[in-house]
This record gives structure tokens, C-alpha cells and sequence, in this order.
């Protein structure tokens, strides 16, 4: 069963590290989260905060970057970004996107003096 505390602690881990990036990048996230490529990354990025923290199960993995998606977006955009995010993981765009955030984060946790830059790529 998913220990919701730690989920939104976690996913306000991720939540910070791409809003950081947000406001760093032109637009703002409802207009950015649209993109597929974008959407990708942030999976990306909330996956690896997922895997990091060592979450077993992929229904608390799943719990985690639907709590990240809810900290990050409005409501009327929630429920279509996470549909979208399920439905499209095998398009390439969300592929590589979700690639450059796993990419980024653990960069970041690697070395948490740099500064992620993959949504300024876009």
C-alpha cells in the first residue's frame, strides 16, 4: 500500500526540480505540458525520483508521478496530461523526452551544484 506522505514528499522533489526549469524556459507549464516531449520528461524526471527512492511497486511508481503531475498542472489540465502520459509512452517524442528528464535528474543528483537544462532544449 503507498504511503501517501512520502509520495508528495517525493513528488514535490520532482515537482521543484522541473518547475525550476519551467521558470528558466519560456511559457509556462500548462502550455508547455501539452507537448508530448515535455510531457516525457517530466515522467522522466518523476521516475527516477521514484526509482531512487527506492519504490517497489509500479502501482506506488504510478501513485508518484500522478502526484507530481497533480503538483505541477492545473486542474482542467490533470486528468489530460496523465491520460496522455499512459496512452503515449511508446511515441518517440514522449520517449525522448522522458529519456533527457531521467538523464537530467540523475545528473542533478549526481552533482546538485548544475543546473538541469533539458527543458530549455525544447
Amino acid at each position: 500500500m503507498a504511503d501517501f506522505k512520502k509520495l508528495d514528499e517525493l513528488a514535490k522533489i520532482g515537482r521543484d526540480f522541473i518547475s525550476l526549469q519551467f521558470r528558466l524556459t519560456p511559457g509556462n507549464v500548462i502550455q508547455s505540458i501539452d507537448r508530448l516531449w515535455v510531457l516525457g520528461y517530466c515522467f522522466g524526471v518523476l521516475d527516477v525520483v521514484g526509482q531512487r527512492a527506492q519504490l517497489q511497486e509500479s502501482v506506488e511508481r504510478l501513485a508518484l508521478v500522478a502526484v507530481g503531475f497533480f503538483l505541477l498542472i492545473s486542474d482542467d489540465a490533470k486528468g489530460a496530461a496523465m491520460r496522455q502520459a499512459l496512452d503515449r509512452q511508446d511515441d518517440p517524442r514522449f520517449v525522448e523526452g522522458s529519456l533527457c528528464g531521467r538523464n537530467d535528474m540523475l545528473a542533478w543528483l549526481a552533482d546538485t551544484t548544475k543546473v538541469p537544462n533539458g527543458l530549455s532544449t525544447v
